[in-house]
């Protein structure tokens, strides 16, 4: 009745001017609520084949998708200067690590510290250098520190946490640190690499024995193998041609492995099969397919 009876007393006019006046702070109202809101992450689209992404690492396409969606936390998009990952905050690893590796990325800036990630949302559990301690197995990087060697910014960010996998010491400083150091080489004549890499499985063999997952507060995934695959173009060659080839490891995560990585030589093809992605989706089947058919050391 007040409302009605204050209404009644108002003249036309002034019953036109409170209305614009209501509309007036109801739209201010909704405009502060939209500058609280955190804007959504933005979606990294694959394209379709024949095109490429903007960066540089994923420049191909993903191996699987991802999204900086914190929603989507076994597949949590971090792409960084220095690589693309992947990340399953349920196995506490990568799913997949990308890069772009050319003959500047590699200097002479020395190792650095393992750290946590400082980027991972709220929600997710970070690794520390001491979770790894005492469990038989090497913190092994999927983008490798040599291959950011050329600033110390760089080189930092390959250390942390999100770019490790628990990783057997022969493994790790045997066959897959001398296919990293292959393709390192590859870059001497101008060559440029695409690379991804990852693990797979899960039960892996340290020297403290089998071991299904490591961590004294968390559960850290070990994998059983790791993989590695390349698509290396010729230098002065920006598209995927004829002068391209592809090379790929399949490596058992335990004490078997040697100070060589031919012998675990597979085709990105049998990659692909064995773990269910797709390596560099957007370049055209009738491309890739032979490219990654091939069994090319």
């Amino acid at each position: 009745m007040a409302a009605n009876s204050f209404l009644d007393k108002l003249t036309p006019k002034q019953r036109v001017g409170l209305a614009v006046a209501v509309l007036a702070v109801a739209g201010l109202v909704l405009l502060v609520q939209q500058f609280q809101k955190k804007p959504a992450p933005a979606p990294t689209p694959q394209g379709e084949p024949g095109t490429t992404l903007a960066n540089r690492h994923i420049r191909f396409g993903m191996p699987a998708d991802a999204k900086a969606d914190p929603a989507q936390k076994d597949a949590y998009l971090i792409e960084r200067p220095q690589y693309a990952l992947s990340y399953n905050d349920s196995k506490k690893i990568p799913n997949w690590t990308c890069w772009h590796l050319k003959a500047g990325d590699i200097g002479k800036t020395p190792r650095g510290d393992f750290a946590e990630d400082p980027d991972l949302p709220a929600g997710f559990r970070r690794i520390k250098h001491g979770d790894y301690t005492g469990f038989g197995f090497d913190r092994g990087h999927l983008c490798p520190a040599k291959d950011r060697s050329d600033t110390e910014e760089n080189n930092k960010a390959t250390f942390y946490m999100t770019n490790m996998m628990p990783q057997s010491a022969e493994c790790n400083r045997g066959g897959w640190e001398r296919f990293e150091s292959h393709c390192r080489d590859l870059t001497k004549d101008g060559s440029e690499l695409y690379i991804a890499a990852g693990p797979h499985g899960q039960g892996g063999t340290g020297t403290e024995g089998l071991k299904q997952t490591i961590g004294r507060t968390t559960q850290i995934t070990v994998p059983a193998s790791c993989w590695k695959v390349a698509l290396v173009l010729p230098k002065g060659e920006n598209t995927v041609g004829t002068g391209a080839k592809a090379l790929a490891v399949w490596m058992p995560n335990d004490t078997s492995v040697p100070e060589a990585w031919k012998p675990y030589a597979v085709s990105v093809a049998e990659v692909e099969k064995r773990t269910g992605f797709k390596f560099f989706p957007l370049v055209p089947d009738a491309v890739a397919a032979p490219l990654k058919g091939k069994l090319d050391p």
